[in-house]
């Protein structure tokens, strides 16, 4: 078996990876030179795009695929550990990606009001309910720990009703949910006005 310390993704290799794309999306750009004094709002479309197109294509991916397959693939503890990691890298790259949507879209004098609103989705899971959710997990899964349980595949709870119904698992799964909850609609109201705003680019382009 292959050692997964020389065949994992190293974050030099990632960057390597990410500086040829920059680097053809560069050498694309150029190509487009010469538009009759148009080059600069060229580019601005270009940066708009590509970071909303790179915020919406992530939230798709976390929402609808990433999070299904894991959780049907992984023992539910080793599921939110590595929640628990992905969550944080997510949303840190939605804040980074957001904001740059907002500024391009404010240079090329198109409305920010609801790409604002998103940002502040974002910034509530980041720094208040991904943090208190992931808290409570753990929490849980010390409880499930001395339950002996937590090893579950694709389950919410335990299979055994006596640990399912345990009095401090129920109550922190009560509260895990409320927050869990909030997040998720947080980030559905996120990508619904992301669905918005990608009408409203198709719209501007097809002028």
């Amino acid at each position: 078996m292959a050692d997964v310390s020389s065949t994992a993704p190293t974050m030099n290799r990632q960057v390597v990876r990410g500086g040829i794309l920059v680097t053809i999306l560069c050498a694309s750009a150029a190509g487009t030179r010469g538009l009759a004094g148009s080059d600069y709002r060229h580019i601005l479309i270009l940066v708009h795009l590509l970071s909303f197109a790179s915020w919406f294509g992530c939230s798709v991916w976390v929402s609808f695929v990433a999070g299904i397959v894991t959780f049907k693939s992984l023992p539910r503890h080793v599921f939110g550990r590595l929640m628990s990691r992905l969550f944080p890298a997510y949303f840190k790259f939605s804040v980074v990606t957001v904001t740059a949507t907002i500024f391009s879209a404010s240079a090329l004098e198109w409305p920010t009001t609801g790409l604002v609103a998103v940002l502040g989705t974002v910034l509530a899971n980041l720094f208040f309910l991904e943090p208190e959710t992931t808290r409570v997990m753990f929490l849980r899964h010390a409880v499930e720990k001395r339950l002996g349980t937590g090893h579950e595949v694709g389950q919410l709870k335990p299979s055994d009703p006596a640990k399912a119904n345990d009095p401090e698992l129920r109550a922190l799964s009560k509260k895990f949910g409320m927050l869990h909850g909030i997040s998720t609609l947080l980030n559905m109201t996120a990508l619904g006005i992301g669905c918005v705003w990608l009408n409203f680019c198709a719209r501007e382009m097809a002028r």
